[in-house]
């Protein structure tokens, strides 16, 4: 499983002048690809070296030959995207390192190099677990005065055992997610945020006064990174249980829920298009495969107004749900998680299944 770890560098004054500088030299020299590429019409990565290779070096004396590749190869990937359109790139902008101009050396120390040579930069990793892993490229990020690495790692896979039982987790927007064991992780401390933030945005941009814009870009990324939080949390401590219980994740597959979705209100799409589902998901995956653990995604149709004891359709209002055939009367984020479950055993080991209607018994 491949994964990007977040180092955080830690560089002298005169270090962070160099690789300032070395990402400014590098972004302009993007950007004369980039020119060459566009007024030629040389996308692809082999011909535009060919290209613009040798110019690029008579002119740039300060970048070696390998910074150069990488910066073909970044122009080369900006146009894979859209070759209708000149790629710019900003003056500091990422950069990507590859084994022979970045290695990690003992004690958290990395070399990495720059217009005014190798750099030896200590470095803090809150995962040095995934160091030995390190494979392909790092990109050099610098963000709000601070240098970052994002390095590409591969981690084998666990082994994942065969087991018999799924917890369910049904996804929600006034509950963040329900377990099929009567876990609830609810949304009201977030909804608190996301409203606090709401208001003071809301406040400020009708100023549009410079401190305001101040103020609006410190301020931004702190309700995402609140959320993003509260998602790693929830979704590490789903996967422990699961682990510690030997039983799989079942959950709903919420792809294109929000073009599916029909919200009545202004303030109802609002909420569904903040709604991060997604990234609860990717968390979740990641873990899973990480601890061993079984994930599987089920059709999230009529979870919740399905009876998860005779298996009909029931009544659904808000929070409520009823069974007309049996008599069940549950919440129905619970009653969902159950379905869920049952029928993540269902689809893991379908030749088991006993997901059936008693009507048909």
């Amino acid at each position: 499983m491949k994964l990007t770890l977040k180092i955080k560098l830690l560089p002298t004054d005169e270090q962070s002048d160099l690789l300032l500088n070395t990402l400014k030299e590098a972004n302009r020299a993007c950007n004369e690809i980039s020119g060459i590429a566009w007024q030629r019409k040389i996308f692809q990565q082999f011909k535009l070296h060919r290209e613009s290779y040798h110019w690029i070096k008579s002119k740039y004396h300060g970048l070696s030959s390998q910074v150069i590749i990488r910066c073909i190869s970044k122009v080369a990937d900006g146009y894979k995207i859209d070759r209708k359109t000149k790629r710019v790139f900003r003056p500091l902008g990422s950069i990507s390192y590859d084994s022979r101009i970045l290695t990690y050396r003992p004690g958290n120390i990395v070399s990495i190099w720059s217009t005014g040579g190798r750099l030896k930069i200590p470095f803090v990793c809150h995962n040095p677990k995934y160091l030995p892993y390190i494979k392909g490229e790092a990109d050099l990020v610098y963000r709000k005065g601070k240098f970052y690495l994002f390095q590409a790692v591969e981690i084998p896979d666990s082994n994942i055992g065969d087991i018999e039982e799924f917890i369910g987790v049904d996804f929600g927007q006034t509950d963040i997610a329900v377990l099929s064991d009567g876990t609830n992780y609810n949304s009201d401390q977030l909804k608190k945020v996301r409203k606090k933030y709401s208001k003071v945005r809301a406040s400020v941009q009708s100023k549009g006064t410079k401190n305001s814009k101040r103020l609006l870009k410190r301020l931004s990324g702190k309700e995402r990174r609140f959320v993003s939080i509260n998602n790693h949390t929830i979704s590490k401590q789903i996967v422990q249980k699961a682990k510690a219980e030997y039983k799989g994740i079942a959950i709903e597959d919420l792809t294109n829920i929000r073009k599916t979705a029909k919200p009545k209100t202004k303030a109802q799409k609002t909420e569904l298009n903040r709604w991060s589902f997604y990234q609860l998901r990717q968390f979740l995956t990641y873990k899973s495969l990480l601890n061993g653990v079984k994930l599987v995604a089920v059709p999230p149709a009529y979870t919740s107004q399905t009876c998860n004891c005779c298996m009909h359709i029931g009544i659904r209002k808000g929070k409520h749900f009823s069974c007309e055939n049996c008599g069940n009367i549950a919440d129905a984020d619970h009653n969902a998680a159950l379905n869920i479950a049952t029928w993540g055993v269902s689809v893991n080991t379908p030749e088991k299944s006993t997901m059936y209607c008693s009507l048909h018994s």
